[in-house]
């Protein structure tokens, strides 16, 4: 049986509290069958949620194969149903690839809409009466006895009172499923546009649910990281490889009569090795394929995929990651490719892949482009926010401090969703005063914030220039923060861009609904 602990009505994710870790979503998830119990952990609810049900998913087959043994007693028939199952899954590795072929990886937005319906039943009255036990009405009874008809009514009163009272509330919950519902559609409606219109932090989250919705064997744990370089159209893909040991390696389970016990059979050194070299390469291959076939936009010309293996080196006994491929491959000339008919070690070859001798040796290799989302422009942030109280002027305080001041408000903000605020120097490089990076791979993205500590009408140049910035630096969003107000140009120009204006008098609102009073009077 499959089990997943429901946490609340709405949601059932828990938030990791340390925003220095990758992950900000959990899920536990369980088998009662199997007696397996697995956290989980993803950046977002959307990605937590499709490894837990692909996870589920396999746990089911595990235990229809687990009922299916229960009901064989003879020894030798165990020993066939085992060697069935390991060269099953055998097969399944050596069919990495081909079994992506038969796929179209090209996303159905559809598909990521919620369309599900509100599955509370509406209460009625009836169902009321009949709890508090409403008679029905006999004219005859209530003549003779006067008190039956006032009991009668008292009770249709309560019934109705109750009645109506959890029709409001089922309302009431139904509204909110819908809204949320009609949110979450929405967002997957701006990530297709803003996809199309070939924005960087959409490509990246396409690639990530086209990546997490690839279903491999049971066992293997898909993890990895996916960059766009807009000014080359080239994904970046840092993907974790499957250790030695995690690879499957046993081919038979074979009955010894003598002992009436069962051998367990593994493949030679050799064997294995070359066996997991060949799945290593058709990982390449597959997750190169399931982009270029995924994305039917222009924007996205090459692909570079780094191969990364963790585990413990024997001669020292410290853990080690190291990348042991790198390829990069053109969309023109891979997708010319019959990948159905390829050798994959011929095939990574001819893509002039790098690798340092035999795969399994683990030698690494330095990739050929590397993910750094480290930015230098960043500095450490100061705390400002707690020092100011209802006398501060935002007007005329230090123009850097109103900076981090605006930083630290919308961390506050950004934080329940598992975001980050980053401020970048003072020298204001690129004009971003402040960046902020949301995970979530459907309405996140990269926002930037520029804060404007002016006492006069912000002009429209400074409106037009975050657009610029927006566009240079691939953000989904602008926010531009001011201490005074906007013009009807400023006004005009954002309208039907993803730019959010905040005057001064809507900055001190927010302020004060984290809990921090603040002024502002601007100079004359």
């Amino acid at each position: 049986m499959l089990v997943v602990e429901v946490l609340s009505n709405f949601s059932y994710f828990e938030r990791i509290g340390n925003m220095a870790s990758r992950y900000n979503y959990s899920l536990t998830i369980r088998n009662d069958y199997l007696g397996l119990t697995k956290e989980i952990k993803g950046m977002t609810r959307s990605e937590v949620e499709l490894k837990a049900n692909d996870q589920l998913r396999k746990w089911d087959e595990r235990e229809k194969r687990g009922r299916l043994k229960e009901a064989i007693n003879d020894l030798k028939e165990e020993a066939e149903f085992q060697t069935e199952e390991a060269q099953s899954l055998i097969n399944e590795y050596k069919n990495i690839l081909n079994a992506t072929l038969k796929v179209n990886d090209k996303l159905n937005w559809n598909s990521l809409k919620d369309k599900t319906t509100f599955n509370k039943t509406a209460p009625t009255l009836e169902v009321f009466n009949d709890l508090l036990r409403v008679p029905k009405e006999s004219k005859f009874l209530e003549m003779l006895i006067k008190s039956k008809k006032a009991s009668r009514i008292e009770k249709e009163e309560a019934a109705k009172g109750q009645y109506l009272e959890a029709l409001d509330l089922y309302n009431s919950e139904k509204a909110e499923y819908e809204r949320l519902q009609q949110e979450k559609n929405s967002t997957v409606d701006l990530l297709k546009q803003e996809f199309e219109q070939g924005h960087g932090e959409a490509i990246e989250k396409y690639i990530h649910i086209v990546l997490e919705r690839s279903s491999y064997p049971d066992g293997y744990e898909k993890d990895y990281d996916v960059m766009f370089e807009p000014i080359s159209g080239t994904i970046i893909i840092n993907y974790n490889l499957p250790s030695k040991e995690s690879t499957p390696r046993v081919t038979e389970y074979k009955y010894v009569a003598s002992r009436k016990d069962i051998n367990v059979v593994e493949m030679k050194v050799k064997e294995f090795d070359a066996f997991y070299e060949n799945v290593l390469y058709q990982i390449c291959l597959r997750t190169i394929h399931e982009v270029f076939e995924s994305v039917y936009i222009e924007q996205v010309k090459t692909v570079v995929f780094n191969g990364w293996v963790e585990g413990v080196d024997s001669k020292t006994g410290n853990d080690f990651k190291s990348c042991i491929l790198s390829c990069q491959a053109s969309k023109e000339e891979f997708m010319s490719y019959n990948l159905s008919r390829v050798e994959p070690k011929e095939c990574y070859r001819n893509l002039k892949g790098l690798v340092a001798g035999p795969l399994a040796q683990l030698a690494p290799v330095r990739p050929i482009l590397d993910i750094n989302r480290d930015d230098k422009r960043f500095v450490e942030s100061k705390e400002v926010i707690n020092g100011i109280d209802a006398s501060t002027n935002l007007a005329t305080i230090d123009w850097a401090d109103f900076e981090h001041l605006v930083r630290e408000l919308f961390s506050k903000i950004f934080s329940k969703d598992g975001a980050e605020v980053k401020v970048t120097q003072a020298s204001r490089d690129g004009g971003v005063d402040a960046i902020a990076f949301d995970p979530d791979p459907i309405r996140g993205g990269k926002f930037i914030i520029q804060a404007k500590r002016y006492n006069m009408v912000v002009p429209v140049s400074a409106v037009r220039d975050l657009y610029g910035t927006m566009v240079s630096e691939g953000a989904s969003k602008g926010i531009l923060v001011t201490t005074s107000y906007y013009g009807k140009d400023s006004r005009e120009f954002a309208k039907d861009k993803p730019i959010t204006l905040i005057d001064g008098s809507n900055l001190v609102y927010m302020f004060n609904e984290y809990g921090h009073q603040v002024s502002i009077e601007l100079k004359k």
